[in-house]
């Protein structure tokens, strides 16, 4: 089985080599020309550098699209549902549905699961989708469009299709995450699966999302520009509370509205810092996402390869690591060492930009601004940024405990699109849960960006609402 892996990954990495020029850069997705008519929300959706692919690694970016309305005169914000009958809705030639719009969870059970759809580009191959492609979305459910005045807001989050299939995580390191009897974790399915990291072994359920399974992950870290959206929707007193001033790179967004609610970032492309668990986890059940478990993570990372010993997200066990930066907006900062970074770690001062001296995450994507291969971008094996670095990411762990037969009951249920009334996730699936910190951040030493990295291991009970200078995270579905 080892001989078929490396044979596969020799077969990727030669594909790599002509793809990444193009898949892994910054896609700048933009949302315009809102309108809607009756029960029917159109818009125009364009967004830089998608790709749909058939040869290995097989898969395609897309964007998860969401909406947001109140009435004019009032304050609570509502997440829409959409038809579930797909022809009540309409897609620009460049562009259609992933996945068919449901009512039920990943298991096929519930209702109210049609929070938002899944945009991809429609033909094989890769490019930019342009402005002229329209969207039409038709709203169901308790909302019955008035003659009133309403606010109606349209989100777009990048992300990237994980295939579905076998991997291997762990390593031979200590703490690593192990089948038992073997020296790495070999996923071949969903399954129960007996697993250990020398310190405790247990048996992780067939509920417990392994990775084996194909799903979407958020391209990028959560973004300034996002939470910034996240925060504009929520009420006053709930906003505030999930607003940190800390220093470093969180600097760059503020507070200007009178009544509390108006927030901005001058460095929307920038990977969020200071962001507790209970943040990460509301701003996923907002936007109808959920938490990567710590497998998926890896999967993420490795794709279908080999384990490479000590690696990071881009398969190599080295890397060069970002000292200077050029441009202070969003969306045109630069990395100019010599040689080319692929990473931001190890808590050195970055010179030029908006740093000048200071230290914190850069803007996601960035690497890739000035270089076309996996290694020289960052990129994961299928396309997914600054996995390794940057900002470290919240995971569920495979244990609820840190003991013996405890295995996390984690399901991977989706948010539905709202947060409670205590301003925090209501996804009671998401609670109680072991939690670990992967890919390493920017203030982090080079060990912590090692894809099987285990040592930031965290009780949710003890530090869900713990605030560090380096971790954020991102979401998939």
């Amino acid at each position: 089985m080892k001989t078929q892996f490396y044979r596969l990954f020799l077969s990727i990495t030669i594909l790599q080599l002509f793809l990444f020029s193009d898949l892994a850069k910054a896609n700048n997705v933009q949302v315009s020309n809102v309108v809607r008519t009756g029960q029917d929300i159109a818009f125009d959706l364009s967004w830089e550098n998608s790709w749909n692919v058939q040869g290995l690694p097989s898969n395609h970016d897309a964007v998860w699209v969401f909406i947001k309305y109140k009435k004019c005169t009032e304050a609570i914000w509502n997440h829409a549902l959409l038809n579930t009958n797909m022809t009540s809705h309409s897609f620009g030639s460049a562009i259609t549905y992933a996945t068919p719009i449901l009512e039920t969870d990943r298991f096929g059970n519930g209702t109210g699961n049609n929070t938002g759809v899944m945009i991809k580009r429609s033909d094989i191959g890769i490019g930019h989708i342009n402005a002229n492609n329209s969207i039409s979305l038709n709203i169901v459910g308790p909302v019955a469009f008035d003659s009133d005045d309403y606010d109606i807001r349209v989100f777009a989050v990048e992300m990237v299709y994980i295939v579905e299939g076998e991997f291997i995580a762990g390593n031979l390191n200590s703490r690593d995450l192990k089948e038992t009897g073997q020296d790495y974790l070999h996923i071949v399915n969903e399954d129960p699966i007996n697993i250990t990291d020398n310190t405790y072994t247990l048996t992780l359920p067939a509920e417990f999302p392994k990775g084996y399974n194909a799903f979407y992950i958020m391209k990028y870290e959560i973004t300034q520009g996002q939470y910034v959206d996240f925060l504009n929707t929520l009420t006053a007193g709930d906003a505030n509370r999930y607003y940190e001033t800390s220093n470093y790179m969180h600097g760059f967004m503020s507070n200007t509205g009178t009544d509390g609610i108006v927030y901005t970032t001058t460095s929307a492309d920038r990977a969020l810092n200071y962001l507790t668990l209970d943040d990460v986890f509301s701003y996923l059940d907002w936007a109808a996402l959920r938490p990567l478990s710590e497998l998926e993570y890896e999967k993420a990372c490795r794709g279908f390869g080999p384990y490479n010993e000590d690696e990071y997200a881009w398969g190599s066990n080295t890397g060069i690591k970002v000292f200077n930066v050029s441009g202070a907006t969003a969306g045109i900062e630069v990395a100019t060492d010599d040689p080319l970074p692929n990473c931001n770690i190890n808590y050195d001062p970055i010179n030029g930009g908006q740093f000048n001296g200071d230290k914190g995450p850069v803007a996601v994507g960035m690497f890739a601004r000035t270089s076309n291969t996996r290694i020289g971008t960052g990129a994961s094996f299928f396309g997914v940024m600054e996995l390794s670095g940057n900002i470290e990411e919240h995971c569920l762990a495979v244990q609820d405990a840190n003991a013996n037969d405890s295995p996390s009951s984690y399901t991977g249920q989706w948010g539905d699109g709202y947060i409670n009334s205590s301003g925090l996730f209501n996804v009671n699936d998401w609670s109680g849960h072991y939690f670990i910190a992967k890919g390493g951040g920017w203030h982090d030493s080079w060990s912590y960006m090692r894809v099987s990295y285990r040592g930031s291991l965290y009780a949710m009970s003890s530090y869900h609402a713990s605030r560090y200078d380096d971790r954020g995270g991102r979401g998939c579905r």
